[in-house]
């Protein structure tokens, strides 16, 4: 029988690139054969705008699903039942019972957060709560700058280390792509699919592949 992942996409800061993360997990899914889609509970809604930008370009899945009153656990039944072999759940920042609530129901999580000190110390409020679910969970750098100023990289990392908080290798780069693609309704993958932002997605899902989170 196929496990059905369920992946909660959370932060407890807000601009960290949680949306940005969820919408590039699903479309990679897709990219390797996989039925996915994507539930947004935060209220601003951003991935469900993508979605329905998508739907009137006649771009591809993933669905993109706002959660209104039906309870999450119900909507990820049925999305289970309607084939999808992949679900990310894009939570709202600064609402420990919306990230509690999806990791409810989840096989794994995904935190997020840009290298800077102020987001790294919001990171250990969102690993508290993480933690406390003892599910496959690890961290993705997002926005990491480049050049000299990669320094900031290795001190979040290290942070992250002393704190015994898991985090992926490969970060997601800053780069104009990703406001270039959201524009567009698409992943960055999808816009550049020869790009480095493209190799970072990919390293990265293989990555969470290997620890057992997707």
């Amino acid at each position: 029988m196929v496990t059905v992942k369920v992946i909660a996409v959370c932060s407890s800061k807000g601009g960290v690139g949680k949306t940005t993360v969820t919408q590039c997990l699903a479309v990679e899914a897709l990219r390797q054969g996989l039925v996915a889609a994507i539930i947004d509970t935060d209220p601003q809604r951003s991935a469900a705008e993508w979605g329905e930008q998508r739907e009137a370009a006649d771009l591809d899945a993933p669905a993109v699903i706002a959660l209104g009153s039906t309870p999450l656990a119900a909507v990820v039944a049925d999305l289970k039942m309607r084939g999808a072999s992949l679900v990310v759940i894009d939570t709202p920042p600064h609402s420990a019972p919306a990230i509690n609530a999806a990791l409810d129901v989840s096989t794994g999580a995904v935190m997020v957060t840009r290298p800077n000190p102020m987001d790294v110390r919001a990171l250990e409020a969102t690993w508290g709560i993480v933690s406390r679910m003892n599910k496959p969970s690890a961290t993705i750098f997002t926005q990491t700058p480049p050049g000299s100023r990669a320094r900031a990289l290795g001190l979040a990392s290290g942070r992250l280390d002393d704190l015994g908080i898991p985090f992926c290798p490969t970060p997601i780069s800053y780069t104009l792509s990703f406001p270039y693609a959201q524009a567009e309704a698409l992943a960055v993958q999808e816009r550049e699919p020869t790009g480095k932002a493209r190799a970072e997605i990919a390293e990265i899902w293989g990555w969470l592949k290997r620890r057992g989170i997707l």
